[in-house]
């Protein structure tokens, strides 16, 4: 773990993970959270996408940041926005405050392992034919598909995909927050594909 704290924008979403090398479009309609992202954007402050379990207004500290990219600003003055996960950062929750009425938070970027033990191949190769399985079943669109496919570079974008798309319980999801090693993260994914407690595959 980085010992250098830094500040970020906080932006609680009810059972929303954030995976690294993963993209979530948001449709931005609240006045502060529209600032927030033209605030992110010109001072270059990432915005931390953080889990609220449903039902609380707890936020766990564990989250996935990025700096936003505006797709489309609406004449109904509503927002839509890429969040490119850029990596993990671990928050000083009690410590949040307001700052111009944005919540902001201090945090340590978390130092992942990212390098794939070659005796768990087996295992990764599942996953990722479970998750082109999906793709090819839940994408209509060829285009979208194989735009989706070629994304698909390396270890840390498989993972990350297989979290955010084929599990469907979110606190599950934030459990793979949690885990910082690739070779944890291939392991307790297989371990729910073949529980069968995956979403569609």
């Amino acid at each position: 773990m980085s010992r250098i704290q830094n500040p970020y924008f906080i932006f609680p979403l009810t059972n929303v993970n954030l995976f690294p090398r993963t993209t979530k479009p948001l449709h931005i309609f609240e006045p502060r959270y529209i600032q927030m992202i033209d605030q992110s954007i010109q001072k270059t402050i990432p915005i931390a996408l953080c889990f609220r379990p449903e039902g609380t207004d707890e936020i766990r500290p564990i989250a996935g940041y990025a700096i936003p990219r505006i797709v489309e600003s609406r004449a109904d003055l509503t927002t839509l926005v890429f969040m490119s996960g850029s990596g993990k950062v671990k928050l000083d929750v009690p410590n949040f405050r307001l700052v111009d009425g944005l919540l902001m938070g201090d945090g340590e970027v978390v130092d992942e392992d990212i390098l794939p033990n070659e005796k768990l191949k087996p295992k990764y190769e599942a996953l990722s034919e479970a998750l082109i399985r999906w793709i090819r079943q839940h994408i209509q669109d060829q285009q979208q598909r194989e735009i989706f496919i070629r994304g698909l570079t390396g270890p840390q974008e498989v993972i990350g995909a297989f979290a955010a798309y084929l599990i469907f319980d979110y606190d599950l999801q934030y459990e793979m927050m949690e885990i910082f090693s690739i070779n944890d993260q291939i392991t307790f994914l297989y371990r729910l594909l073949e529980s069968g407690k995956l979403t569609n595959v």
